[in-house]
């Protein structure tokens, strides 16, 4: 029983400070090209794999993140996060309860430690504070934390990151949010963006975003 415990647990032995994990995560962001204006274009799959809508997201590490999709209906949705606050429309009436179907791309975007603490603290986390943790396969630093007990049940705002690939796994947030990142896709000229992203949220079903394609843009670029 103790071995087996032992080989569940995390790796490191030696948990680094914030500062050190925030400023590595910086140095990832930048070396991936993911820290200047980006535009995506993705398709949106349910849980049967189905695709459902898709569209384009202009991501700009200075301002919002914006995705507008064309739903299989011919419906329009306008998804908008701005620090934290999350607003979607559909075809121009608000959303009570928007699906967030935009991560917190800050994070995976910000040039800077200090950018990094802003981006956490955003969600709520702690930037201060660093755990160790599982997830993706790999063991990760968890900036903002998690609660003790299993890994897949954390309620704290956080960022996961693998220790050894130096790369985004998984984004927690506050109610129960969650997103997972696939592996990074290299696009021209030497941009790395996750491949693909789910999000689960309490009362939705699974939905998995796909990033067909990955290019710097600009604050003014559609959508």
């Amino acid at each position: 029983m103790l071995a087996a415990l032992l080989a569940a647990a995390p790796a490191g032995a030696v948990v680094p400070s914030a500062e050190a994990v925030r400023r590595e995560i910086a140095r990832t962001n930048v070396q991936a090209g993911r820290s200047q204006p980006l535009v995506l274009d993705v398709v949106v799959s349910g849980e049967a794999g189905e695709p459902t809508a898709s569209g384009r997201a202009v991501l700009d590490p200075n301002g919002p993140a914006r995705l507008q999709l064309t739903l299989a209906d011919g419906r329009r949705e306008f998804h908008e996060r701005n620090a934290g606050r999350y607003t979607a429309t559909r075809d121009g009436a608000r959303v009570e309860r928007p699906m967030p179907l935009l991560p917190p791309v800050a994070l995976l975007q910000a040039r800077t430690e200090s950018d990094v603490a802003g981006a956490i603290a955003s969600l709520g986390g702690e930037p201060e504070r660093v755990d160790l943790g599982m997830s993706g396969g790999g063991d990760c630093w968890v900036l903002g934390g998690r609660d003790p007990g299993p890994f897949e049940n954390n309620g704290r705002p956080s960022y996961w990151f693998d220790q050894d690939a130096r790369r985004p796994v998984r984004i927690d947030e506050a109610g129960g949010v969650r997103f997972r990142f696939g592996p990074p896709a290299k696009h021209p000229p030497a941009i790395f963006f996750p491949a693909w992203y789910t999000v689960e949220a309490p009362g939705w079903p699974r939905w998995r975003v796909e990033v067909r394609s990955v290019t710097t843009g600009n604050a003014s670029t559609a959508p």
